[in-house]
């Protein structure tokens, strides 16, 4: 059986202007890679110039979300139907039910998600670091949600919990309103290089963020930054594992 990933996100492209070479070099070595997305981002950018209108930009977004998720290797989407930009105001317990069904189902060894300031400060990726935090706790107790399991759907308990991250020395060099941790808080730095070429044709796909791929792409060192990606492990069951690692699969045993 596959080691499975379940990647739990707000909006489509976060899942490649953020992991996008993690998921690909994991799907690449033949990992089961899933992913969440809250929105279907309805409240987002149209393209520069328009590729779209306000009426039908959630679908083309997903369109492009689709088209993304093919070069990147993803398994499955599974859309959670929240509204886009309007996160911190769905009631919580929503949301971490939602995911739960969702981790019960995929069953995965690993997530990933944001961390508390979602590298971009937007609120609904705070919201979701929330959730996954909780929904990793709650996916294994057969407490929660009972309704689920009275559905076939048994508890699961996945094994870690990452959080995407930045060292802010790095952003402290770039011109963008991100926000980052402190180096040494990093544990895991994947080697991304062999991917990167990947990741840049995933982004191609998201027409509508053509400004923010340009301002992306066009930042100089950025191919030599994307050779690696970082993250913050925030919770594991695994015991005694060695930090810092290079590998989100690392004490992963199998099944």
């Amino acid at each position: 059986m596959p080691k499975r990933f379940l990647f739990l996100l707000a909006h489509p492209d976060d899942e490649t202007f953020g992991p996008g070479a993690t998921i690909a070099k994991y799907a690449r070595e033949g990992a089961a890679v899933h992913l969440a997305t809250a929105t279907r981002g309805e409240a987002g950018m149209l393209g520069d110039p328009p590729v779209t209108d306000r009426e039908h930009v959630g679908e083309v977004r997903s369109e492009e979300l689709r088209a993304a998720a093919g070069i990147l290797g993803i398994a499955e989407i599974h859309f959670l139907g929240f509204p886009d930009g309007r996160l911190p105001s769905v009631p919580r317990e929503r949301l971490v039910e939602r995911v739960v069904g969702v981790v019960r189902k995929v069953r995965p060894h690993v997530m990933v998600g944001f961390g508390p300031e979602g590298v971009s400060m937007h609120p609904d990726h705070k919201v979701m670091c929330e959730v996954a935090l909780a929904a990793f706790d709650r996916a294994a107790g057969p407490a929660w949600y009972p309704g689920q399991l009275r559905s076939g759907i048994r508890p699961w308990a996945p094994l870690k919990l990452y959080q995407f991250e930045i060292a802010e020395e790095i952003l402290a060099g770039w011109d963008a309103p991100l926000r980052g941790v402190p180096g040494e808080s990093l544990t895991s730095f994947i080697d991304t290089s062999a991917v990167l070429e990947t990741k840049i044709r995933a982004f191609r796909c998201h027409g509508t963020q053509a400004k923010d791929i340009r301002r992306i792409l066009d930042r100089p060192g950025y191919r030599e930054f994307a050779r690696q990606e970082t993250y913050v492990l925030a919770r594991t069951r695994l015991p005694g594992l060695p930090l810092p690692e290079d590998d989100l699969l690392a004490g992963v045993p199998d099944e």
